[in-house]
């Protein structure tokens, strides 16, 4: 495990430099450290450290086995039994000989985002499988708060000016800056419960953790506080609220009835602020919040004639290429928002099914919170986590970022790996 753990440290704080590394090459690095890691991992599965884990284990295997079993099924040469993109039939037409199409229209791209999407669970399981030690859990937390603090730092006034830091975070910083503010408190609430809870944790190693988490959510916070908007500012109260309830709720001691109180409190609250934010919006939330307005258009039109298996992973480039009108920019990175290029991609039914598999995975999460009393903090951070990227999923498509995409796997895997444990005050 200690192999693993290595690896996984060295790609937490190699992700600050990720935007100066080609994507392809990238993809190739993390997919092969990451697979060196899972079997460093593989070998120890069966050990007891990882046995209250296995159900878990399982559990988010099926899971996260979804879109990538459609991703292999979207590269399959299914024209054989009627079940391609027409697209393949008019190319075959103007090649004048036929081909044997398949789901993706791009099986390139389809092929390099199934290898993304599967180094990225790796980076989930890794980290839950060498994060049941508490020791270690601690190393991930402050490995993920120095990451997501050097790369707000690349923004950041008047350190982006003397150009000592690289900068290409800007499009990224607002999903990076969340998830640091959520670890950087996660991280004094955990100095707070163990100075409380062990007599082994000094005052000084307090002081020391309250003055690194104030000192990164003073950078994180700068760096949403230029690329603030509404979404950001909702997600992120959001998120908080997730995350210092479960204090609240342990400790007051708050049964069942108050817990379910406190969360219809939140939900309603929570859905009067987007009501009254975008009113008639809401209805069509998939592109309705995107913050970057210059693809909505292109975006609303590809969605309009996606097909329920979708155009295939990572083929939305061509799309805008055709679906582009004269008048708009010439060259459409990615779609509006994630929710979308799930939808386009994959297809709808992927996207509802991943938003379920998000619900899921946060009740989860909240389950162990509740049950690990004075441990709590880790759950709560991954439940928090994951609010917090579900809503910026339908902001931006900037959580496919390969740096916010670690980050928020590793913050993902650290709380699935505490939240099961002993229960206690």
């Amino acid at each position: 495990m200690l192999a693993a753990f290595l690896i996984l440290i060295v790609l937490i704080c190699a992700s600050p430099i990720a935007p100066l590394v080609d994507g392809n090459i990238l993809i190739g690095i993390e997919a092969t450290t990451m697979a060196v890691a899972t079997a460093f991992v593989a070998r120890k599965a069966a050990s007891e450290e990882n046995e209250p884990l296995l159900g878990l284990f399982r559990l988010v295997l099926v899971v996260g086995a979804i879109p990538a079993l459609w991703m292999i099924i979207q590269l399959l040469p299914l024209g054989y039994i009627g079940l391609a993109n027409p697209v393949w039939e008019s190319t075959g037409q103007a090649l004048a000989h036929a081909i044997v199409g398949s789901i993706g229209v791009d099986t390139g791209a389809g092929l390099l985002g199934l290898i993304q999407y599967a180094a990225v669970l790796a980076i989930l399981f890794v980290t839950m499988a060498v994060t049941r030690d508490q020791s270690r859990a601690d190393r991930v937390l402050f490995a993920l708060m120095i990451a997501t603090t050097v790369i707000c730092l690349s923004v950041v006034e008047p350190l982006s000016r003397l150009k000592l830091f690289t900068s290409p975070h800007e499009d990224a910083v607002r999903n990076v800056g969340i998830l640091g503010v959520l670890l950087a408190v996660t991280a004094i609430i955990r100095a707070f419960e163990r100075w409380q809870l062990s007599r082994g944790f000094s005052k000084s190693k307090l002081i020391f953790s309250i003055a690194f988490g104030t000192a990164s959510i003073a950078v994180c916070g700068s760096a949403l506080a230029i690329k603030w908007t509404g979404n950001v500012e909702f997600s992120l109260a959001f998120a908080l609220t997730i995350l210092l309830a479960i204090v609240v709720v342990r400790r007051l001691e708050i049964d069942i009835w108050g817990l379910a109180a406190i969360a219809a409190f939140v939900l309603v609250i929570s859905a009067s602020i987007v009501w009254i934010q975008y009113g008639r919006l809401a209805a069509d939330p998939i592109t309705a919040y995107a913050e970057d307005t210059t693809s909505v258009e292109v975006t609303r039109r590809i969605l309009a004639e996606t097909p329920w298996f979708g155009w295939g992973a990572g083929c939305f480039r061509i799309l805008a290429d055709i679906y582009r009108l004269p008048s708009e920019p010439t060259r459409v990175q990615t779609a509006a928002t994630a929710a979308a290029k799930i939808a386009i991609e994959l297809g709808p039914p992927v996207l509802w099914t991943i938003l379920a598999a998000i619900l899921l995975a946060t009740a989860v999460l909240l389950r162990g919170a509740l049950k690990r009393g004075r441990a709590s903090f880790y759950p709560s951070l991954g439940a928090a986590c994951l609010m917090a990227m579900l809503l910026r999923g339908f902001a931006d498509a900037n959580i496919f970022a390969q740096a916010v995409s670690i980050i928020a796997a590793a913050t993902i895997g650290l709380a699935l790996a505490q939240s099961s444990g002993r229960t206690g005050r």
